[in-house]
């Protein structure tokens, strides 16, 4: 398949969506937009509802680390600390705050001394203050999950990841005179983040089913009552062409015997009179005026009987009144025209009219527009339709579709079927029509 056909593809799916969203209604719109809306809000709470519980947990954390660092018996760190103000203080910290899934404490000094910590090789070790840490010494709580990249976190990297809280620490005077940083494991956090995760997605997704079957019903009633009135218009559009059929047959009829074979006694009438004349007689030369103004009209007549009947094309066959129409499109113009069938389940009476008139129609189109010399048209069957291809060399019509094409495109629909007019991949306009094979 050639890329020009790719255009042709999303014009036609576009057109059906089109159709699609114009046929379900302004309910049937109002409740899709619902759904959609309701989709985005969902997914939208879904994750900031996880966001939030992420920072609430850590609040909550970061308050009990308050609370706990409040009790401990904190010295001055403007000068060293004596060895009982360590060991009470180390105490302390292994009472109240070390355990579970807190992993390391450290009390920073302004200058980014560790003047404690509960692992001895760190203390008095100076390291550049992190931004968290400086949040702390201006009054603020820093808080955040470190990755254990710098320096001041070299011997816990293999623990991956931590949750550090720097907590300030008031000197006599009101200021900031230490930081206390307290490093916690992830794995709890992350365990109940993922319980209400889990929590929260399972809700979303119980009233989203919800939602979903409710919209189902409604598109499952929609669909049903569009069904309805689809086979109301194929039962009334099937009843019109049996009405125009039948009509078809009388007016055919009532022309071959009540018009046709009078002017055939007159015809003979004329002939029998004009022979009892002298060819010098001026009446026989008016006599044989009236036969060719009747031969004339004979000829109309059988044109017109032959066009009506042709489109009977249930009773000829459709093979026999294409190939009949291909016999005269060839007569009437320069047109140089390949016919082929390639059926083998007879379509219906409905069927058979519409693919007739289908390429009827794309013929006189050619004629008309195509600035054609050559046409090839071809009936077969394909995955349970039968299509009807007319493609030309010409230029196509390069016009908005005619008021024929788009009354035979509707028929076709109505029939489960569809017209569509492309460009083949040399270059040339194609007219394809199908219809499915069972009614």
């Amino acid at each position: 398949m050639s890329e020009a056909d790719h255009p042709s593809r999303s014009g036609r799916l576009g057109s059906a969506l089109r159709r699609d969203w114009e046929e379900i209604g302004g309910l049937g719109r109002i409740a899709l937009i619902g759904l959609a809306l309701a989709l985005v809000v969902t997914i939208v709470l879904g994750f900031s509802i996880t966001r939030a519980a992420r920072g609430h947990l850590l609040d909550a954390r970061a308050a009990f680390v308050e609370t706990a660092i409040g009790e401990l018996p904190f010295f001055p760190v403007d000068e060293p600390p004596g060895a009982a103000e360590l060991a009470a203080l180390d105490a302390a910290v292994r009472i109240h705050i070390l355990g579970g899934e807190t992993v390391r404490v450290k009390v920073w000094s302004p200058d980014g001394t560790i003047v404690y910590s509960d692992l001895r090789e760190l203390v008095g070790r100076r390291f550049e203050l992190s931004e968290h840490a400086k949040i702390a010494f201006a009054g603020g709580m820093g808080t955040q999950i470190s990755d254990l990249s710098d320096p001041a976190h070299e011997v816990d990297r293999s623990r991956g990841e931590l949750i550090e809280f720097y907590v300030p620490v008031l000197d006599d005077s009101g200021a900031v005179g230490a930081v206390v940083e307290v490093e916690q494991d992830v794995a709890g956090l992350n365990a109940a983040l993922g319980r209400i995760a889990r929590n929260v997605w399972l809700s979303i997704g119980i009233g989203l089913a919800v939602l979903g079957v409710f919209m189902t019903a409604l598109g499952i009633a929609r669909a049903r009552d569009m069904n309805r009135r689809r086979r109301q218009v194929e039962d009334l559009l099937a009843s019109s062409y049996r009405a125009q059929e039948d009509e078809r047959r009388r007016i055919v009829g009532a022309l071959h015997d009540d018009i046709g074979q009078p002017m055939y006694r007159v015809l003979y009438g004329l002939e029998g009179s004009r022979a009892r004349l002298g060819d010098d007689d001026p009446v026989a030369g008016e006599l044989g005026h009236l036969q060719d103004v009747v031969r004339g009209m004979d000829d109309t007549l059988r044109r017109e009987l032959r066009i009506l009947q042709v489109e009977l094309a249930a009773d000829t066959g459709l093979d026999s009144a294409l190939a009949d129409l291909v016999d005269v499109t060839r007569r009437e113009t320069d047109l140089d025209v390949t016919f082929t069938v390639s059926v083998a389940t007879q379509p219906s009476q409905e069927h058979s009219i519409e693919l007739y008139r289908a390429a009827r129609e794309a013929l006189t189109n050619v004629r008309k527009h195509a600035r054609a010399g050559r046409v090839t048209m071809a009936v077969y069957e394909k995955q349970d339709r039968i299509v009807l291809d007319v493609a030309d060399d010409g230029i196509g019509s390069g016009a908005a579709p005619g008021l024929g094409l788009s009354m035979t495109r509707q028929r076709f629909e109505t029939l489960g079927g569809n017209i569509d007019v492309s460009v083949s991949s040399n270059g040339g306009p194609v007219f394809r029509a199908w219809l499915p094979l069972t009614e």
